[in-house]
This record gives structure tokens, sequence and C-alpha cells, in this order.
């Protein structure tokens, strides 16, 4: 009986917990709705349409501004910053901030998502210094944005003795925290090992904090040592955090121009200052849904542009927060569940796995000016070292001369490229490198430094598994790739009497047991003086895939010269993949304003965003940092591109009357049902590696042309591409027919999703071809 009265009082509970957690988001939306009626709904709607274009400006400061946080949050990782991607610290800020959205549990879930998904190449201490730095940087610039905002109340508004006294109050308090933090880091106060020490002496909190206890302890010793030991990393982080700040008082200054309204700077501080008090307080409020805008009304309504401005402000702000909070979703879901990046494995680890191979890159006896020079923004050595390591090797020795070593290896590591398993030796020391891997079942795989080479060629001897020796050749000459068992590589390696890398590639073309293996003259390139402009054409040419059809080869005549620009700069794909998804926002919102000049500028830009799509996989070729989540999340930037598309044109075409909300729908629903379905045969077919997806498909569709639906499949799959139908769309709106591309994009969405299903269930899953 008691357990059964226990188990209704619990169940009694469980209801009343859930409605205290539903109060205070439904009294927000209350609230925001109750200031909306009191605004006026007709002159919100007027005041937004009179930013029009202008969100996109708002929407892209933001952006700006998340960039230069994510570097100062870099900083702090000192000179461990590079080794995670600037990509990577991009994508975890915007799932913090997202997560941040829903209030202080959200901010807590947010910052500890950073810290796990940080990735193993830091210890947990280092990633939790940095993390609480980077929100301690950003705290201490609100507070002086704050500071900033509440004094230059003084120099704006007329305030009552009363309001003006409680305004001094509060900035000598915002003064005086500052003066204590300064004092406590200065003094190294015991600030979390102190708190953790009085918590350890509790009986239930002792064991889990004599746990953590040299946890907290290094943490608190790092973030100490890094105001003391390293000030100009503290002085560029804050100022990245400062110049964050700046952005959003630049973000509210511009809404309030395109607004009509010309205040001056001083009233944008005023809001953005008391808008962080704001934020504070409504913490506690999920979201801040109502406390947030109607703190905005109070705030217009005190330096004179009325509290319907402010309103508007608010919702500009909030659709702004709620796009990139979009974005920071898409990142969560495409980021690697564990978050954990595969070490480089040390020797014992590489020869105690049987699986695998060891890549010997040769590169003595070659003028540094060789192995040096770029090709697609990498030297030539750097390609070949990425190109093994893409292709799965666990070991990579570098075989350079004395002289030459350090002049190469700090060339390399400028590129901040260069892999953490790479070794370098000389030529005396290549037999000891081999006999080290001699008794386990590794191959090995010698390349030639001074040479580019397609990713296809690295995979070809990697693979290699035969008694033999392979050798890769194009018209009876050496490419400069072979593979072969350890032990073979001993004996040959010993007997050779080549000292150039050259005599030694042909010697091996008259080893016992070899098999020779023609490929293309068009994939590999020896780097000469004279031939590292058609090294470039080669690589050009590589990256066109087998599945561009006419449409996708006409963008990339210009798409590829983007990306050659691009690789210059600190430009990750993932970056690109965000940015062109920012064009197709933008191609969306000028659609949704309707009108002949309107839609055309949206189809122009749509176009745009068609061609900058190539880029991000360019880019990653290019440099070698394709991936698997760069994959997913081009996929669903690529779907989230015809969602703007579509909707925009929605709004756009409503004005023309309500019959255009049926075809909305059947295009939503064909939409939704064909991205699931599409995401679940990806899945299917090519899990490991998903780029392959659409060969994989058409290679099989094509084995069954006597089946009508694959068939007509295969035929027309190009029109609803990204690399087509905005060219379609382009066509329709310049004619002022954009209602037949989306009534197109209807009928279309509803076949293709008929398709992909009954191809889902009809083609099985196939090893990936190599490229």
């Amino acid at each position: 009986m008691p357990i059964a009265k226990a188990s209704f009082m619990q169940h009694k509970r469980a209801p009343r917990k859930l409605w205290r957690h539903l109060v205070p988001p439904l009294v927000g939306l209350l609230l925001l709705i109750y200031l909306v009626r009191r605004a006026g709904l007709s002159r919100i709607l007027e005041g937004i349409a009179s930013i029009g274009w202008g969100l996109m400006l708002v929407i892209a400061l933001a952006g700006l501004s998340h960039l230069v946080r994510t570097w100062a949050w870099r900083v702090t990782l000192l000179d461990a910053r590079h080794r995670i991607p600037f990509g990577r610290m991009l994508a975890l800020r915007l799932v913090s901030e997202a997560a941040g959205q829903v209030g202080v549990l959200g901010q807590v879930f947010g910052d500890t998502w950073r810290v796990v998904k940080l990735g193993p190449e830091l210890p947990v201490a280092n990633r939790i210094t940095s993390v609480a730095l980077d929100r301690a940087l950003y705290a201490l610039s609100s507070i002086l944005v704050t500071i900033a905002g509440v004094s230059a109340v003084a120099f704006v508004l007329p305030l009552p003795g009363k309001i003006a006294l409680y305004a001094n109050v509060f900035v000598f308090v915002l003064v005086a925290a500052l003066l204590v933090a300064m004092v406590a880091v200065r003094g190294r106060w015991a600030v979390l090992s102190g708190p953790a020490g009085l918590l350890g002496r509790l009986g239930k909190m002792a064991r889990r904090m004599d746990r953590q206890r040299d946890t907290i302890e290094s943490v608190e010793g790092m973030l100490f040592d890094f105001f003391h030991h390293s000030p100009g990393a503290f002085w560029a982080s804050l100022l990245g955090n400062l110049a964050g700040q700046a952005a959003a008082l630049l973000e509210v200054y511009l809404i309030l121009r395109l607004l009509g309204f010309h205040t001056p700077v001083s009233s944008a501080l005023v809001i953005e200052g008391f808008t962080k008090l704001i934020n504070v307080i409504g913490m506690i409020n999920p979201g801040n849904a109502g406390t947030f805008e109607g703190g905005n009304m109070v705030l217009a309504k005190l330096i004179g542009i009325g509290t319907t401005a402010g309103l508007t402000l608010g919702l500009i702000r909030r659709v702004r927060a709620l796009f990139w909070a979009a974005v920071g979703a898409v990142c969560a879901v495409t980021l690697p569940r564990s978050g954990e990046r595969k070490k480089p494995m040390d020797k014992e680890t590489a020869n105690s796995n049987g699986h695998g191979h060891t890549a010997i890159i040769l590169a003595q006896g070659i003028g540094t000016a060789s192995i040096l020079t770029g090709v697609g923004a990498l030297p030539v050595l750097l390609r070949a070292i990425l190109g093994e390591q893409k292709a799965g090797a666990k070991r990579i020795e570098v075989v350079l001369d004395p002289e030459a070593t350090d002049s190469v290896q700090t060339a390399l590591r400028r590129t901040r490229r260069l892999p953490g398993n790479v070794e370098w030796c000389d030529p005396s020391e290549i037999a000891t490198v081999l006999a080290a891997v001699a008794g386990s079942k590794d191959r090995v795989v010698l390349v030639a430094g001074d040479r580019t080479y397609h990713p296809s060629l690295h995979r070809r001897a990697a693979e290699w598994d035969r008694a033999g020796i392979l050798a890769l050749t194009s018209d009876g000459q050496p490419v400069g790739i072979y593979a072969l068992a350890a032990s073979r590589a001993i004996y040959l390696l010993e007997s050779c009497p080549a000292q150039t890398v050259e005599e030694l590639l042909q010697w091996l073309m008259a080893a016992d047991a070899l098999v020779c293996e023609s490929v293309p003259t068009d994939l590999w390139q020896r780097i000469t003086p004279s031939s590292s402009v058609l090294a470039e054409q080669k690589l050009d040419k590589w990256l066109f895939k087998p599945t561009d059809v006419l449409f996708a080869r006409m963008n990339r005549k210009v798409s590829i010269p983007i990306s050659r620009q691009l690789i210059k700069y600190p430009i990750t794909p993932n970056m690109v993949s965000l940015f062109t998804l920012g064009v197709s926002f933008t191609a969306g919102v000028f659609f949704a304003l309707g009108g002949w000049g309107n839609m055309l500028v949206g189809a122009l830009l749509s176009v745009f965003a068609s061609i900058l799509d190539g880029c991000d996989g360019e880019v990653a070729r290019l440099t070698f940092q394709d991936s698997a989540f760069g994959c997913w999340l081009e996929t669903i930037c690529d779907y989230l591109y015809y969602v703007f598309l579509f909707v925009g044109m929605l709004i756009g075409l409503l004005r023309r009357g309500p019959i255009y909300l049926i075809w909305g729908a059947a295009l939503f629903f064909g939409a939704i049902a064909c991205f699931v379905i599409t995401a679940m045969q990806r899945h299917k077919m090519a899990s490991a590696r998903p780029e392959q997806y659409l060969i994989l498909w058409k290679a099989e569709v094509t084995k069954r042309q006597s089946n009508p639906i694959l068939n007509l499949g295969r035929r027309t799959e190009f029109l609803i591409k990204r690399c087509c139908m905005p060219y379609l769309v382009l066509a329709c709106a310049l004619f002022g027919a954009t209602y037949m591309a989306f009534i197109g994009a209807a009928v279309g969405a509803n076949i293709a999703w008929l398709i992909v299903l009954y191809s889902y269930f009809t083609l099985k899953p196939v090893p990936a071809p190599h490229d």
C-alpha cells in the first residue's frame, strides 16, 4: 500500500511539475500577443515592410558578429587553436546560441555542448577553460556596454532626479563588480576550488568533488594563467567580444534608420545597453518572449520614437535571432554525434593494427622549390601528404635531405594543414622505418613528392592487397606511386643503387612480380618550372563531377575561379555553405516582396546561389577538407534553398489570390516527402560516403533501363537540381510568369517523391565506386 500511494503521489505531482515549466513561456506568449494588439498589427506590418531588403543586412551583420566572436573564442585556445577547424567552432557557437534562445538552462546546455563537441584533440580542462573564458569575456564586454548605455542616458534623456539617482547607483554597482573581479584575478582568489572544497565537505557531494578536484583546480589555474601569462591573447579576445557588441549596437542603429528614425548613435547605445539588462532579467522566461519586446517598447518610448517602433525593433531582432537559431539547429543535426575525431596513431598502435598502410613520401634529391610549388594554394609535397592521409594512411614518413628538412617543415606548418601523424627521416633511415612495420600486415605505398595526383590514385594504391608490386603507369612510364609489402620494400630499397627519386622509380620498374596498371595522364602531373600551369589546369578538371550535366558544367566555369580565390583565405567549405544559404534567404525575401522587379532580382540571386553551391565542394576538394559532415550540411542547405525560394514565391504570389495556398500546400508536402525519402535512400545506399549517392543511384538505375519509372527519374532528375532549376525560374521571372515556375515545382515535387519512394524499395545498397 505505501508503494502504491507513493506511485500515486508521484503521478499526481508530475502534471504540476510540467505545468510549472509551461507557465512562464505561456505568460510570455500572451504578453507578446497583448503588446502586438496594443501597438496595432497593421502599423507593425507597415514598419516591417519598410525594412524590406534591409532585413538581409541585419541578418548579415549578426552573422559577422558570430564570426568575430568565434574568432575571439578561438584566441582563448592559444597555441592549440590550430588543432580545431574554425568552421567547427563556428558551428558549435551557433548551436550554443540556438540553445540559449530557450533561457538560462538552454545557455548552460549550449556551453556544455561546446565543451563536449570541441573534440578530443584538447584535454577536457582546456575545453572547459576556453568556453569559460569565452563566456566570461563576453559577460565583461556586455557589462561595459551596459555601463556605457546607462551612462549615456544622462546625456540623451532629461531624467527625473529619482530615476537619475537609480541609474547612477546601478552604474556604481556594475563598476564595483568589475573592480572586485579584477582584484580576484590579480590575487588568484580560489573562486572555483574554494566553493568546490566547501561542497566536498558535504556527505553526498564529497565523493563527486574528490573525483573532479584535479579538473577544477586545473581549470582555475588556466583561467588565471590566461590573464597573467597571455595578456596579448586576453586583450585580443576581449576586443573581439567588444567588436561583436559593436555589431549589435550597429544593428539597432541600422534598424532604426531603416524604420525612418534619424536617431543618434547614443540612442542606439541606450537601447542596446538596457537590452543587456532586460535579457538578464528575462532569463527566467524561456525565450524571453514578451519581456524582450516589452522592454524595447519602454526604451523606444523613453528616447521618443514611440512604442510601435520599439515593438517593431524587437520583432525584427527576434526574426534575426530565430534565423541564426535555425542555422544552429542545422549544425546540431549535422555535427557528428560523438564529436570525436580520429587521433593519429602512434607507432605501437600502427604496428599492432593489421589494417591500413604506411605511406613513404619520397622527396630526397628534389629541389625545395619543386616540392614547395603551390598548386591549388597548397605546396605539392603537402598535397601528396594530404592525399595519403585521405586514403587512410596510419603512418606517413617524409624522406628529405637533412639540409632541407627545417625549411620544408617550416613552410608546411605555416599552412596549418600539416597532419599530426607525419614523421620526417633522411634517406639513410628508410630501412629502419620499413623494419618497424615489416612484422605487421601493413602495406607500404611509395609516393613521389614532386607530383600532384588525383585522389583516386592514392586510394587505388591503398587498396592493393595482392602479393606482387603495384606500379601505376602512364604510357609505360612510372606515375610515381607503388604499393607493396613492407618486407619486399626492404629488400628492394637495400639493393637499389639509385640516388634520386626519378632513378628509384625507374629502377623499381624492373622489379620481379611487378603489376603495371595504366592510368590516364590527366590524373597526375610532375611539377617542373614549366609544368605548374598544366598542373593547375588538370586540378580544375578534377573539380568536375561525373554527374555534372550541361547547366552544372556551365556553373563550374564561374564557380571554379571563385573557389580559386576563396582558398587563398582561411575560409572553410562549411562557411561557404552557410554564406550560400544566406544568399538563398535573400532571394526568398525578394520573391516575397512581389512585383516583376523584385522577383527578377530574386531569380538572379537564386542563380547566384546555384553557382555558389558548387564552391563549397570545390573548396573542399582543393584543400582536402571534404567530409561526410560537410556533405550532409550541404544537403540540408540545398533543401533550405528550396524552402526559402518557394516560401518567398508563395508570399509574393498570394497577392494574386488564395489559390496559391493550395499549390503551396501541395509543394510543401511533396518537398518534405522528397527530402525525407531521399535522406533515407542516401543513408541506405551510401551512408559511409554520402557524396557518392547520386553516382550510385544513376549506376543502378542505368542497369534497369527497361523499368519505365526509374528511367523517367534518370532522364528528368536534372530538372529539380540546383544547377538547372534556377535558370528555369529566371526564364519565368523574366517574362513575368513566376507563377508557372511555382506551379511546375508543386507538380514536379509530388512526381519526384513517388519516383524516389519506388527506387527506395527497388534498389539495394551497393559498394561505393572509385572516383
